[in-house]
Parts: C-alpha cells; sequence; structure tokens
C-alpha cells in the first residue's frame, strides 16, 4: 500500500515480515528491480521499483532534498492508545487506519552513503521508465550532499555537520551516484566531483601495498585501535567505481590512476581465505572481477546538453540493455565529427557502429552493430 521493501523476514518464511524499512534495502531493490524491468521489460519489475520510489519520495525525504535513512517496524506511539501497534497489526490496517494511529517512527538522519545509493537507485530506474519526478529527486539529493557533506578536501563526511573522521563507504556510494548523475544528465560537474572523491580516497584512504581502509587516520588511536582495516565489500565497491570513473575519462588524459588502483584493491582483498569469509555475499566483488577484465562497449552520444535530441539519444542509450555500456555525453568535434546534429556512436576495442541520429531507432541499430558479441 505505501510502498517500499522491508528488510527480512522471521520465522524462516518469506511471508512473515519482520517490518523495519532501512536504505540499504531500498536502494538495493530500486537497482535489481530496475535492472530486472531493463533486461526483461517485465512489467512487474517496473511496477515493484515504482512503489519503492514511490515510498521514498512520499515519506523519506529531506525539506533540503536529501533521504532519511530508516523507519521503525511497529508504532511506538500510537495515537490513543497506550501500548504499541507490532508490525503485523499495524501494516494489516488500510491507509486511513494507519494515518489515524501515527506513522512508525523514521529516522530523520541524512546519511553521505545512503543518500548515494539511493539517489543511483532512482536514477537506474528513470532511465529505463521515465518519471520527471523521480529524476527530480535524485538531482536534488546529489545537490544536497554537495551543499551540506562535501568536505573541503574533496571526499563527503557521513553526516551533516560530521568534524570527525570520513568514511570509505561515504565515498564509495556518493562517488557512485555523481556518476550516475553524470551519465544521466551529460553534466560534467559531476563527473568532476566524482573525480574529486576518488582523489580524496587515493591521497586519505589507499594503503600503497593495494586496497582502502575503513576510515581516514585516527589522529587519537593507539594501539589496536590505530590499526585500520581494509572491509571487503567496501573495497570490491570502490574497486568498481574507479573503474568506471576510468572508463569516463579514459579517452580525455593520460596515466590515470584509477584503473590501477582498482585493481590493486581486488586484489588486496582476493586472498582465498578473504574471499571464503564472505559466504554468498560476494556479489560486488564478483561485479568489480568482471568489470575489470570485461572489454566495454563505449556508447557516446555526441551533442549538446541542451539540445533536445542529443537527451533523447542519451535516454534511449541508458535504457539500452547492455551492461558493458560506457555511456557518456561528449562536445561535438572533440572526440567524433561535428555532423551538425546530435548522433550516438557504439564502440567495440576493434570497431564502431555508423551514426545513430534516431532516437527512435537506437536499439535496433545497436542490436545490428553489436550482432555476433557475446553479452553477459
Amino acid at each position: 500500500m505505501w510502498g517500499g521493501m522491508y528488510q527480512y523476514s522471521v520465522h524462516g518464511v518469506w511471508t512473515d515480515p519482520h517490518f523495519e524499512k532501512i536504505a540499504p534495502i531500498q536502494a538495493g531493490a530500486l537497482e535489481s528491480y530496475a535492472l530486472a524491468y531493463r533486461r526483461t521489460r517485465d512489467p512487474k519489475w517496473r511496477a515493484a521499483a515504482g512503489d519503492i520510489a514511490r515510498y521514498l519520495l512520499q515519506f523519506w525525504r529531506d525539506p533540503d532534498g536529501g533521504f532519511y535513512t530508516s523507519q521503525d517496524a511497529d508504532l511506538r506511539l500510537p495515537t490513543g492508545r497506550k501500548e504499541p501497534v507490532l508490525g503485523d497489526e499495524y501494516y494489516a490496517k488500510d491507509d486511513a487506519a494507519r494515518r489515524a494511529l501515527g506513522v512508525p517512527l523514521i529516522d530523520t538522519h541524512v546519511y553521505a552513503d545512503r543518500n548515494g545509493a539511493i539517489l543511483r537507485g532512482l536514477l537506474l530506474l528513470d532511465a529505463v521508465a521515465p518519471d520527471e519526478a523521480v529524476r527530480a529527486a535524485a538531482l536534488q539529493a546529489g545537490e544536497r550532499l554537495v551543499r551540506t557533506h562535501r568536505d573541503d578536501r574533496g571526499g563527503f563526511r557521513h553526516a551533516e555537520g560530521d568534524r570527525g573522521l570520513l568514511h570509505l563507504s561515504d565515498q564509495v556510494e556518493v562517488g557512485r551516484g555523481l556518476l550516475a548523475l553524470w551519465r544521466s544528465t551529460g553534466d560534467a560537474k559531476w563527473q568532476q566531483l566524482a573525480r574529486d572523491v576518488a582523489d580524496f580516497a587515493l591521497r586519505e584512504l589507499a594503503d600503497p601495498a593495494g586496497g582502502f581502509y575503513a576510515h581516514t587516520v585516527d589522529p587519537e588511536a593507539a594501539g589496536a585501535f590505530a590499526e585500520r582495516r581494509k572491509p571487503f565489500d567496501d573495497n570490491a565497491r570502490m574497486a568498481r567505481f574507479l573503474l568506471e570513473l576510468h572508463r569516463g575519462l579514459d579517452h580525455g588524459a593520460d596515466d590515470l590512476p584509477y584503473a590501477k588502483a582498482a585493481e590493486l584493491a581486488i586484489r588486496s582483498i582476493s586472498q582465498p581465505e578473504a574471499v571464503k569469509a564472505q559466504m554468498r555475499q560476494v556479489g560486488d566483488y564478483l561485479l568489480a572481477l568482471a568489470e575489470l577484465t570485461a572489454t566495454p562497449i563505449d556508447i557516446t552520444v555526441v551533442g549538446r546538453p541542451d539540445d533536445p535530441t542529443a537527451q533523447a539519444l542519451l535516454r534511449a542509450a541508458l535504457a539500452y540493455d547492455e551492461p558493458r555500456g560506457n555511456i557518456s555525453l561528449s562536445a561535438p568535434g572533440t572526440r567524433y565529427p561535428d555532423l551538425k546534429k546530435p548522433a550516438a556512436y557504439l564502440c567495440t576495442d576493434t570497431a564502431c557502429s555508423t551514426p545513430i541520429t534516431d532516437p527512435g531507432r537506437f536499439d535496433k541499430s545497436a542490436e545490428a552493430f553489436l550482432r555476433g558479441i557475446a553479452r553477459p
């Protein structure tokens, strides 16, 4: 009824949920459902993603444009009752009855990593099911993070007003969110902000031997507390962020450090015992390996960001189901000839397509070019 996704189920069955809702679950579900819809075009996946976006926009938006952190499973202070209303009773009621009692407590902190992941999920949904409200909310969340959470060194603080350590998880999720904003809008400011995050991480969080520490140096820590750990999953996601950043910059700069740092991060967590300890939670690690070793398909839209046809071609590229796609907007005459009208090109490491100028024919033209190339 209200949308969103619960954190987990209890009693060994999927039909008995624990009703708490937390940001990482909403962001992960958004991404999964949007990608499932992109691959299958089954409307059930679009509807599922839309339900989560609707919940986030209705219940979790900060007045300044950010997203909140979690919502309690139960109603602890119900109107007109002395005892809490447990989730199974509360969520069995209709909308009017729930609102008459009150809404379970929402944690209104705006955290950088949560917001980076949510805005990225929203943009993935907007790419395959365009929705101006969803797109605007993602843009506003990005602007909010830059305005309130960005450190003067280029990294991002976990919460507004934090003055302590900066954390790897925040840099990873915000960095990936900034790249999603760049790809969605074509605005180079988002790519530069993402690059600033990567440069901060390389200066302040990287181990010269490979991999990234969980946080910046704590000057007050001593003994065992001064030892900095390198978290497995955050390193896998940092590698994915750096590889994505590198491929977006690869044509415009030499001697970039990002791909090498990504490879070192993957190597730093690839000891068999470290991988085994993760058990089934190796999704980002496996995707990082795939992205490190795969040859990308460059999908470049040549045109100005304010040109409607260029934007339509960019949207067609973002909606196209090509997991290896490295999508970017390029100014006319820089990497490709200026045809005096917007055009899109697909390129492998050995060949490029003819220019695609009609957004409505993008999919068919892309399929024709990629025919015979194995797809993940």
